[in-house]
């Protein structure tokens, strides 16, 4: 992590202390040798509180979130041993820890972890939403949860990237998106995902006819992957899935080419001297310009600016 974004406390005792006033109840103790160095980055957004720490020694710690609230562990080490309440975890799966009952972490080596936390009624509205869960899916105690791991390992790198990040307008738009893709994750590896069937007008063609029309109303806002489940009624994957199949694009490329197209056409439309670039990329929905000009020059074989300033050539022709 970026050391403005950044504790590092160099014995357990001060962590401990710094982290209880920060309301963090995470007593450390090192057990193997060397010098104790503990790193922790956090950020804190409407949408979760993302974290990410770095212990550079053995330690047994006691991690407990507050009550109301649910954390998604990503553990690794060096060594690949990671004990949560004794269960032997690894870097290869996701460890749900319920708010309001602790949980005992040990480690031999050089390890850390992502973390995502979430109110625990969210999670709850999330897993009925995104992935059609049944309600009774309510993690009380520590669920260790194995899936896909270039999935998991993928959004593990979406968190860490989400926290050097925190000024990126490009992040803050993407990241309930992160939220919602990892309880996609569970869902489907937890086996408690209930496939749903297409009944009546919920045909794959209905279904992506439908997000379609809502892409083109909404293209200028951020689209979360949650308001096209309660649109469709279906889970996030049935939805990628038939509109993959009828349209033979992602989501997100489809909506990349419907704020292409918007900003092409408002930049041949308006005048140099009336707008910006920026000004015109922002007002259709694009909010990383570097990515944006990239893709613009990839699409239509000139820099968005020389869009702009050829109205003023075609003027001055004229």
């Amino acid at each position: 992590m970026p050391p403005e974004h950044s504790l590092e406390f160099t014995s357990a005792e001060e962590s401990e202390e710094a982290l209880l006033n920060l309301g963090f109840h995470q007593p450390v103790r090192q057990l193997g040798k060397g010098k104790f160095r503990y790193r922790i980055s956090v950020r804190s957004t409407d949408a979760a509180e993302l974290g990410s720490d770095r212990f550079s020694a053995a330690v047994s710690l006691h991690l407990e979130p507050p009550a109301d609230m649910l954390m998604l562990l990503f553990p690794r080490s060096v060594s690949g041993s990671f004990l949560a309440c004794g269960n032997q975890t690894g870097n290869d799966k996701l460890i749900i820890l319920p708010g309001g009952s602790g949980t005992d972490i040990v480690v031999p080596d050089l390890a850390g972890s992502e973390a995502i936390m979430i109110p625990k009624a969210r999670f709850i509205e999330l897993t009925e939403t995104i992935c059609a869960m049944p309600k009774s899916f309510r993690p009380e105690r520590l669920t260790v949860i194995e899936g896909n791991t270039a999935q998991l390992h993928a959004l593990r790198r979406e968190v860490v990237r989400h926290i050097a990040n925190p000024e990126s307008e490009d992040s803050r738009e993407d990241l309930p998106n992160l939220v919602a893709a990892a309880i996609d994750w569970i869902g489907h590896s937890s086996g408690q995902w209930r496939p749903e069937s297409l009944k009546g007008n919920a045909t794959p063609m209905h279904l992506a006819k439908m997000v379609q029309a809502y892409l083109e109303e909404h293209y200028r806002e951020s689209i979360r992957s949650e308001a096209l489940c309660r649109l469709t009624g279906v889970s996030l994957r049935t939805v990628q899935r038939c509109f993959r199949q009828y349209f033979d694009q992602t989501i997100t490329d489809y909506l990349k080419t419907i704020r292409l197209d918007a900003t092409q056409r408002s930049l041949i439309a308006v005048h140099p001297s009336s707008t910006s670039v920026a000004e015109v990329a922002l007002r259709h929905g694009f909010t990383h310009l570097g990515r944006f000009s990239v893709h613009y020059r990839e699409r239509y074989g000139e820099s968005p600016r020389q869009t702009l300033d050829s109205r003023a050539d075609r003027k001055s022709y004229l």
